[in-house]
């Protein structure tokens, strides 16, 4: 009787269990069917956070200063100077 009472309640809990999709992770969203877009759009398909990027121009990369050559560095024809501030160092 145990046996059998435990194969139903075996067979309830894989008829019951959810299936989720790809790029879903169960950790991100445990109430699949309802879900946060904003938590989906926030972590990977493997359910990693995904950092934010912020811009701090403090931490940009800065051509060293010649003091030999103190003058302004001269851009190439046609080269828009806004692509490249810091021109012979561009990354």
């Amino acid at each position: 009787m145990f046996a059998k009472l435990l194969v139903v309640c075996a067979l309830a809990a894989v008829a019951l269990c959810r299936e989720y999709p790809a790029g879903v992770h169960p950790a991100v969203c445990p109430n699949y069917p309802f879900c946060d877009s904003g938590a989906l759009a926030r972590h990977t398909p493997d359910g990693q956070p995904i950092p934010e990027w912020v811009y701090n121009p403090s931490v940009l990369p800065v051509a060293p200063v010649d003091p030999a050559h103190n003058a302004a560095p001269r851009y190439p024809a046609d080269f828009p100077a806004a692509l490249c501030p810091n021109y012979p160092y561009c990354w």
